[in-house]
C-alpha cells in the first residue's frame, strides 16, 4: 500500500503554494529548536518572503543565493524549504552541511524536530524507530523522494545521488579542494545537471574577501537589498551601520539616523519598517532568469535578542581587538573581512622589543604552547605564552639542528615537552600543548606524536583553503617504504587565515598610556633574522575559474620558519580551546599552577646559535 500511495502522490500535480505561504499553513516550530514555539509567521520575519517563494515549484528561479549576517532566521528559512518539498514538491533532495559532524547536529536538531512538531510531515515521514523506516541521521525518505544530508567534507556523500533540489549552507566554511576531487560545492552541483527544473540554494555568512565563495555567487546576481521606509519621512533606504548613532559607552541609547531626514529612529520602530520594505535590485544590469541573489545584514534582526543596543555593545568590544572585528564584520555587518596583505616593516617589530628575558614567561602568561617546524636538517620552535585577550609573548625561539629522518633530533625536542616554566611571580607552568607540522619527513613527525597523549601534542597539517583556526582531526593511514605503520588523527590548520590574524596583530600599537591591545604581540631581544622571517610573506591574488584567489607568498630564498611556527603556536592554542574562553577560563587557567620559591635548571634559556 505504501508503494502504490507513493506512486500515486507522484502523479498528483504541486499545488501552486509558495513557500511562504506552505509554511503559514503548515510549519509548526519546536520549542527544542526555536525560541518560540508554534506555528511559523513569515511577517515576523518579511525579508524572507521573497527569498522562500523564489525557491518555490513554480518559481522560474534555478539559483538562489543569500549573502547574511547572523540572527535573520535564515536556518529555518531554509528548513522551511525542506518542509515544502517533502509535503508538496517531493523529489531528490540533498543538503550540504560543511562537516559531517554539523550534519548529525542538524539532523538531530533542526530537521527531525521540524518532522515531529509539524503534523503534515509526520504523516510522510516514518518514525526512525521503525524496522523498515527509511528515516535515519543521513537520510529522510518520504512518498515521492529523498532528503540526504551530507557533509562537504566528505566526497562520497557528495557522489552518492542525482539531486533535484540542491541546499548548500554556509559554503564559505567549506574546504575549497575535497580529497584532491576539486570543490565540493561543484561536486554537489553536478549532482543537479540531469534536471532541467531544478533548485539549487546557496546561503552564508561571508568570510575574507577573495577567499569568500558566498561573495563571489552574489556579485554575479542582480543584487538585491532590503529597503525600509523612514517612519518619519517616509523615504526608502537600507540599513547601514555607520548610521547608528550612541553616545560611547552606552549602547543602549542607539539610535538609527535617517540618511534623509537626519531624524533618530528608535529600535521600537524597526518591526514597521521591516513590514513595509521591499528587495530592490541594486545591480539590474546583472539580472538572470535563472539566478537571483539577496544581501542583508544584521541590522535588520527582529528578534529580541538581537537589537540595534545589542550591536553597538558588540562593536565596542570589539574595537582593538582584531579576530573580535572581523568577526563582526563578517556575522553582523554580513560583510567580507578585508585582510591587509603586508606585515609591518621588520625593523618596527625589531625596533619596538622589550626588555624581558627569554623563558621566564610574564605574570599575565595562562597558557604555553609551542609550534614546531620540520625542515631536513632541523627542528624550529617557538614558545609562546598567551594571556586574557588573545596578547602573545614570545617566550623563546630555538632550533634543534639534526636529521629530521632519525631519532636523535626528536629526542631533543621531547625534551621540550617536558619543559617547566617559572613565570615572574613564581608559578610553575608546564607547556600545554605542541603542534608539529607534519608536511616533511611525514611518518617521522608522526612517530613523534604517538610518543605522547593527544592532549599534550598534537600532528598538524596546513591547508590555504580552510577558513578555522583548526578543523576536527582526521584519521590519516601512516606508511613508510611502503609499509603501513600506523593511523594518525591529525588537526587541520587554516594556515591562511591564521597569517591574516597574526600580521594583524603585529600591526597593533599600544596606547598612549603604553597600555598593550588584545592581540598584541610582544618579542625579546631576537635577532633581525627572526622578524624577516615574522615578515617575509605578501598576500597575492591570482584568477581562478573567474574569481580573485588570494594566496600567501615569500620571496624566493626566504626563510619563513619563524612565520610556520607563530602558525603552529596558534593553532596549538586554537586546539587547547582558546577561542572558546570566557573570563572564567581565564582566571581558571591562571590560579591552576603551583608556586615555587627557587628557579629550577628548566627554565634556562637553550639558545641555539643557528640564527648567529
Amino acid at each position: 500500500m505504501q508503494i502504490i500511495k507513493g506512486y500515486l502522490d507522484g502523479l498528483r500535480p504541486i499545488p501552486r503554494m509558495t513557500v511562504s505561504e506552505w509554511s503559514d499553513q503548515f510549519r509548526y516550530l519546536s520549542s527544542v529548536a526555536a525560541a518560540e514555539s508554534g506555528l511559523w509567521k513569515t511577517s515576523k520575519t518579511p525579508y524572507l518572503k521573497e527569498i522562500m517563494d523564489a525557491l518555490s515549484a513554480y518559481s522560474t528561479y534555478q539559483k538562489v543565493v543569500s549573502k547574511k549576517g547572523a540572527q535573520l532566521g535564515f536556518t529555518e528559512a531554509g528548513n522551511n524549504w525542506i518542509g515544502y518539498i517533502i509535503d508538496a514538491a517531493p523529489g531528490p533532495t540533498l543538503m550540504v552541511q560543511p562537516t559531517d559532524d554539523m550534519v548529525k547536529r542538524n539532523s538531530k536538531m533542526r530537521i527531525d524536530t521540524m518532522i515531529e512538531a509539524t503534523p503534515r510531515l509526520r504523516q510522510k515521514i516514518a518514525p526512525a524507530r521503525n524496522r523498515d523506516s527509511n528515516n535515519t541521521i543521513n537520510s529522510k525518505g518520504f512518498p515521492g523522494g529523498i532528503l540526504v544530508m551530507a557533509g562537504a567534507n566528505s566526497a562520497a556523500g557528495l557522489r552518492s545521488m542525482p539531486a533535484r533540489n540542491l541546499f548548500l549552507d554556509e559554503v564559505d566554511s567549506y574546504p575549497q579542494d575535497l580529497d584532491g576531487e576539486g570543490s565540493p560545492i561543484d561536486l554537489a552541483i553536478a549532482r543537479t545537471r540531469t534536471y532541467g527544473r531544478k533548485k539549487i540554494y546557496i546561503v552564508s555568512t561571508p568570510t575574507v574577501q577573495g577567499h569568500s565563495v558566498i561573495d563571489a555567487e552574489f556579485e554575479s546576481t542582480d543584487q538585491r537589498h532590503f529597503f525600509v521606509p523612514c517612519p518619519h519621512c517616509g523615504c526608502y533606504q537600507t540599513l547601514k551601520f555607520e548610521r547608528l548613532r550612541w553616545q560611547k559607552g552606552k549602547p543602549e541609547t542607539v539610535a538609527y539616523s535617517c540618511e534623509h531626514c537626519e531624524e533618530a529612529i528608535p529600535h521600537r520602530y524597526k518591526a514597521k519598517m521591516l513590514a513595509n520594505g521591499r528587495w530592490i535590485a541594486t545591480k539590474p544590469e546583472n539580472a538572470n532568469p535563472d539566478t537571483v541573489g539577496f544581501f542583508i545584514s544584521s541590522l535588520y534582526s527582529p528578534f529580541a535578542g538581537y537589537t540595534w543596543s545589542h550591536i553597538a555593545a558588540d562593536y565596542e568590544d570589539a574595537i582593538g581587538d582584531t579576530p573580535k572585528m572581523k568577526t563582526f564584520v563578517n556575522t553582523v555587518l554580513g560583510e567580507c573581512w578585508k585582510e591587509e596583505g603586508e606585515a609591518p616593516p621588520y625593523k618596527n617589530l625589531y625596533n619596538r622589543r622589550e626588555e624581558y628575558q627569554p623563558n621566564t614567561p610574564n605574570k599575565d602568561v595562562a597558557f604555553i604552547t609551542a609550534g614546531v617546524d620540520v625542515q631536513k636538517d632541523r627542528l624550529e620552535l617557538e614558545l609562546v605564552g598567551w594571556c586574557e585577550g588573545k596578547r602573545a609573548y614570545s617566550i623563546d625561539y630555538r632550533v634543534l639542528m639534526g636529521d629530521t629522518a632519525k631519532l636523535p633530533v626528536w629526542d631533543e625536542l621531547a625534551k621540550v615537552v617536558g619543559e617547566r616554566w617559572v613565570r615572574e611571580d613564581g608559578a610553575e607552568m608546564p607547556l600545554r600543548m605542541m603542534a608539529v607540522d607534519t608536511g616533511y619527513n611525514t611518518s617521522y613527525a608522526y612517530d613523534f606524536c604517538r610518543r605522547f597523549d593527544a592532549t599534550r601534542v598534537v600532528p598538524v597539517k596546513g591547508s590555504d583553503s580552510l577558513n578555522l583556526h583548526i578543523s576536527a582531526p582526521r584519521q590519516i593511514d601512516t606508511s613508510r617504504s611502503g609499509r603501513k605503520i600506523g593511523g594518525t588523527r591529525v588537526w587541520m590548520v587554516g594556515s591562511s587565515m591564521i597569517k591574516s590574524e597574526i600580521y594583524g596583530c603585529l600591526r597593533l600599537e599600544k596606547q598612549e598610556d603604553g597600555t598593550p591591545p588584545p592581540g598584541y604581540c610582544h618579542f625579546p631581544q631576537y635577532d633581525e633574522n627572526y622578524f624577516k622571517g615574522l615578515t617575509c610573506e605578501t598576500l597575492q591574488f591570482r584568477v581562478v575559474k573567474g574569481f580573485r584567489k588570494y594566496e600567501w607568498v615569500k620571496p624566493d630564498h626566504a626563510r619563513n620558519e619563524p612565520l610556520d611556527c607563530r602558525v603552529y603556536a596558534r593553532a596549538a592554542a586554537a586546539v587547547v580551546g582558546m577561542d572558546r574562553f570566557t573570563q572564567r577560563d581565564w582566571q581558571d587557567m591562571y590560579s591552576s599552577y603551583v608556586t615555587v620559591t627557587k628557579t629550577t635548571e628548566v627554565n634556562k634559556k637553550r639558545r641555539s646559535s643557528y640564527w648567529d
